[in-house]
């Protein structure tokens, strides 16, 4: 796509809406109190929208005579409370999830070969089968599965499921003969960064990790324009759905930003998005500043994403020592030293925010030293605050460097509860105390930034806000929450579904909060977030979202 197409998307601005909102709880947000805490601002009667930005708060009487001919909104009793954003989601990937095979939370291999084979029955042989979801973890046994009854029960059909975590793939007999990876091919070496899982012949299993997974993938039909469109599009009002009113899409590739800047042209982008090219494309430093300069508030290109690790569920995420439950193996790292800074440096050049995944802590520790050496180079890194994505595992020795280096964690909470189940299986018990430590990073470096990983995670806000409270699951498994030293306030929780986001990405002196000044964004809920506590969290969990509101627009209604 050219740079002139992409230019495209910053002439055309959607109306906004004015407003008085009135009739309910509306709840601005969260601020740093004089000891350092976040706390909740105090509620507000009225809030008057005009352009699309909040001009004033106060009684509501005082505000009708401000704004006679303004639409109102009565609340009825709901929760208004800042914009709740997702500050790492793909949503091509969860509008792909949306029409390939559901696997998410099969409790068995021959539940997931159920699902396949019924999918299987309704197309041509030789058409290819996708599914998203499995988690060997929850199986009897709990081990990586063998294709060969994968391959009995669909034998016609090139078979493609990716694990939970979109680090590792499951394909058939089909789906390996097409790649030429069975005989003699198939003892060929790992590429680097990947793993191919061998059976005891030496054959593969099936089961690809990381960059292995590109022996398939490549195979698969490449997308239409349409086709992008449509999942994009179900993408976005699912967020919506959710209550959300910003994602920052991470790995946002080219044909996703032409269809991007096309809804936005056409004024069918009802969600704000913040795009984070895929390091794998990255452009010269020229390139990458012309992009960044185009777009406006509602889409534009805010930075690169990189990946240097894996995941842990799948022993991908790279450690400085061996696996707990797998001794002789540390996960696979994807750079060289000089590779991740030439790739740091890059973005610093260019003035574009780096995004680095990182999940284990020699990943963390390799970032953190690109960031410092790239910092004496170019200082203004640090302006652009360069960002940590999952840290989920990061060495004690490190953690203060987050804050030296003005680095933004940015997490997302249910990946812990998601994993609670294993993750000291894979750590150990000393290590586990390191990981997913967001009470321990919200207080040695800046604003935490949360969101869910969706389609890895379901896009639910609300869901991450009570994991964050409580470090419990769904089923309020484990009591009293996992490693709960951990645990955040209801403020502290929010504020990084908002006021972190919007700080992520510069905004935090114009989205975040519920003040005069600032952009309307809002969510509306029938419960008050404010109010819980780790023991009344559960709530969250019925929540609903009633309303998500974009730049003064009403862009979800789900009164």
């Amino acid at each position: 796509m050219s740079i002139v197409s992409l230019a495209l998307f910053g002439a055309a601005l959607i109306p906004s809406q004015d407003l008085l909102i009135f009739g309910g709880t509306i709840r601005p947000g969260v601020h740093e109190s004089v000891d350092g805490r976040l706390v909740p601002l105090e509620p507000v009667e009225a809030m008057l929208v005009q352009d699309g930005w909040i001009v004033a708060v106060g009684e509501v009487g005082e505000l009708r005579r401000q704004g006679p001919e303004v639409p109102e909104l009565d609340l009825e009793g709901m929760v208004l409370i800042p914009g709740l954003q997702d500050a790492h989601g793909h949503l091509l990937g969860l509008g792909e999830m949306l029409e390939q095979v559901d696997l998410v939370g099969v409790k068995s291999y021959g539940e997931l070969i159920r699902r396949v084979a019924e999918a299987a029955k309704d197309l041509p042989p030789g058409a290819w089968i996708q599914g998203r979801g499995w988690d060997q973890t929850r199986w009897p046994g709990a081990e990586f599965p063998h294709h060969s009854a994968l391959s009995e029960a669909v034998p016609d059909n090139p078979v493609l499921l990716e694990r939970v975590d979109g680090h590792a793939v499951l394909v058939n007999h089909a789906a390996l003969e097409k790649a030429g990876l069975l005989g003699a091919n198939g003892s060929s070496p790992d590429p680097a960064g990947g793993r191919i899982l061998r059976d005891p012949a030496g054959q593969p299993t099936g089961v690809l990790i990381d960059r292995a997974m590109g022996h398939v993938t490549r195979w698969l039909p490449a997308a239409k324009e349409s086709d992008v469109r449509r999942r994009m599009l179900a993408g976005v009002q699912k967020a919506l759905s959710v209550g959300l009113c910003c994602v920052h899409d991470m790995g946002t590739d080219r044909l996703s930003l032409k269809v991007l800047a096309g809804l936005r042209e056409e004024r069918q982008l009802p969600l704000r998005v913040a795009a984070y090219l895929p390091g794998n494309s990255l452009l010269g430093p020229g390139e990458l500043l012309e992009l960044k300069q185009l777009g406006d508030h509602r889409f534009r290109v805010a930075g690169v994403k990189l990946m240097v690790d894996g995941a842990l569920g799948s022993r991908g995420a790279w450690l400085l020592a061996d696996y707990e439950d797998e001794p002789g193996h540390r996960g696979l790292g994807r750079f060289e030293d000089q590779d991740i800074l030439r790739l740091v440096r890059i973005c610093a050049e260019a003035q574009m925010q780096p995004a680095v995944h990182a999940i284990g802590d020699a990943a963390c520790r390799q970032v953190l030293d690109a960031f410092g050496v790239v910092q004496t180079e170019v200082p203004s890194l640090r302006d652009l605050r360069p960002r940590l994505e999952h840290a989920q595992v990061v060495a004690a020795g490190d953690w203060h460097r987050l804050r030296a280096l003005g680095v933004i964690p940015s997490m997302q909470p249910t990946h812990a509860t998601s994993d609670l189940r294993w993750a000291e299986q894979r750590l150990g018990a000393d290590r586990v105390r390191g990981a997913y430590a967001w009470r321990r990073l919200h207080s040695a470096t800046s604003p935490l930034a949360f969101g869910s990983d969706f389609p890895v995670e379901r896009p639910a806000p609300l869901e991450g806000i009570y994991a964050a409270m409580t470090r419990q699951d769904a089923e309020g498994q484990p009591s009293g929450g996992w490693l709960p030293d951990q645990r955040l306030s209801a403020a502290e929780a929010i504020g990084a579904f908002t006021r972190g986001a919007a700080f992520a990405l510069g905004e935090e002196n114009t989205r975040g909060a519920l003040k005069v000044g600032f952009a309307f964004d809002g969510t509306v809920l029938d419960v008050d977030p404010f109010e819980l506590d780790a023991t009344s969290a559960g709530q969250l969990l019925q929540a609903r979202v009633l309303l998500t509101l974009v730049d003064g627009e009403i862009a979800f209604d789900g009164r």
